[in-house]
């Protein structure tokens, strides 16, 4: 269980660099490029879309963490670790991480198309962000 929790360590800083990153490549886009946000039904609904997607982001990221990480805490606490428990709990957290940087970037990348305005995309860059802060693979022990 300590090799899952230090390999689930070292991933989360990596993705946490891979955050880092993307906001920085989004700033420079924004500085040399000029975007103009689509006239579909001459825009009126940009914003709501927008803002329904940060709604969604959020209740997504608690309900993606209790379904992969929390509920096997919570196991954990109850259990001990068979070999079976373990490899799912190791396919599970890695795919937390994955979607937790995934969903997040993809839908800053449309709320930055949506609304032409890069601080979208670095909102969902900072729910991802404080979502990886939360992530803690020590509870596991």
């Amino acid at each position: 269980m300590q090799e899952l929790v230090s390999t689930l360590e070292r991933r989360k800083f990596f993705i946490l660099k891979l955050l880092a990153l993307f906001a920085l490549l989004a700033l420079v886009f924004n500085f040399f490029f000029t975007l103009s946000p689509p006239t579909y039904f001459d825009g009126k609904y940009n914003m709501y879309f927008v803002y329904a997607l940060i709604v969604y982001k959020i209740i997504e990221l608690f309900i993606i963490y209790y379904i992969l990480m929390h509920r096997h805490i919570l196991f954990l606490k109850k259990n001990r670790v068979t070999k079976k428990f373990e490899a799912k709990l190791t396919k599970h957290t890695k795919l937390l991480l994955f979607l937790i940087i995934q969903g997040n970037t993809v839908f800053g990348v449309i709320a930055f198309k949506l609304s032409a305005n890069v601080l979208f995309f670095l909102l969902f860059t900072c729910i991802a962000l404080v979502a990886l802060l939360l992530f803690n693979p020590k509870k596991l022990l």
